[in-house]
C-alpha cells in the first residue's frame, strides 16, 4: 500500500511539474490557474482551465479571452458550434478545433487535482463544507449525484432526474466506494469521490461503465432519514 501512495505522490508530482511548464508559456491573469494545455500543432495558442468554474481563458501570443463554457455538455457539437459562430470572440476554425482538444485533456486532468486519499485507495475531493454530523451507519441517507467516467462523459445523474436518491449507509446495498465516501462527509456537503475500480464495479461491466473503471461521483448528502 505504501509503495502504490508513494507511486501516486510521484505521479501528481509530475503532474503538477507539467502544468507550470505549460503555464509558463501562457498570459498570466488574474486568478489561480489550475491546468494550462499547450500543443506544438498550434503555435502561439494556449488555454488555462479553474477547477469548479464554468468558463475557461483562451490566448495567443498577445491577446487574452474568457469564455464560457457548460462543460457538462462539452461533448454537444453544438457547444462548440454556437462558439465557432460568436462573432465577438473571433473565433478560427483553427482555434476552435484547439479548444476542443484542450477540453478533451482538461476533462481528464481536473478530475487528479485536490484530491486526498484514504488507505483503501478512494479519493475524497471536498467542494462545499456541510454544517450538520456525519451520516450513522445503518441509517437512510439522501443524496443527488452525478457519475463520471475518467474522460468526463457522464453515465448517470440523480439531478437529471430531479429526484434524489436514497439508500441505507454501511449495509452493501451499493458499491464500497459509496458507502466509504458517504461515511467520510458530513450532512450539507459536497464532495468528488474518485473511486477505483476495486472499491466500485471491479471486472465488471455494468451499463455503459466499462470493466475496470474509476469512477468519479459529484456527491452531494442532503439529508439523513431518522
Amino acid at each position: 500500500m505504501m509503495k502504490t501512495i508513494n507511486l501516486l505522490f510521484i505521479l501528481f508530482a509530475i503532474v503538477s511539474l507539467d502544468i507550470k511548464a505549460q503555464c509558463d508559456k501562457c498570459l498570466p491573469q488574474d486568478e489561480d490557474i489550475d491546468f494550462c494545455f499547450k500543443d506544438t500543432r498550434f503555435e502561439n495558442l494556449c488555454t488555462q482551465f479553474v477547477v469548479d468554474k464554468n468558463y475557461f481563458y483562451f490566448n495567443n501570443k498577445k491577446k487574452s479571452k474568457r469564455i464560457d463554457l457548460d462543460f457538462d455538455r462539452v461533448n454537444d457539437v453544438l457547444a462548440f458550434k454556437k462558439m465557432a459562430n460568436n462573432k465577438k470572440l473571433k473565433l478560427s476554425a483553427n482555434d476552435i478545433l484547439f479548444i476542443q482538444l484542450s477540453v478533451e485533456k482538461w476533462n481528464v486532468e481536473k478530475n487528479r487535482i485536490g484530491y486526498e486519499f484514504l488507505d483503501s485507495g478512494l479519493g475524497i475531493k471536498i467542494i462545499k463544507e456541510g454544517n450538520g454530523v456525519k451520516p450513522e451507519v445503518g441509517k437512510m441517507v439522501v443524496v443527488h449525484y452525478t457519475g463520471y467516467l475518467m474522460d468526463g462523459k457522464k453515465f448517470d445523474s440523480s439531478r437529471d432526474r430531479e429526484k434524489p436518491f436514497e439508500f441505507l449507509l454501511g449495509r452493501g446495498r451499493v458499491i464500497k466506494g459509496w458507502d466509504e465516501g458517504v461515511q467520510n462527509l458530513t450532512i450539507g456537503s459536497r464532495a468528488m469521490l474518485m473511486i477505483p475500480a476495486e472499491l466500485g464495479y471491479g471486472s465488471r461491466s455494468v451499463g455503459p461503465i466499462p470493466a475496470n473503471s474509476t469512477l468519479i461521483f459529484d456527491i452531494e448528502v442532503l439529508d439523513q432519514i431518522k
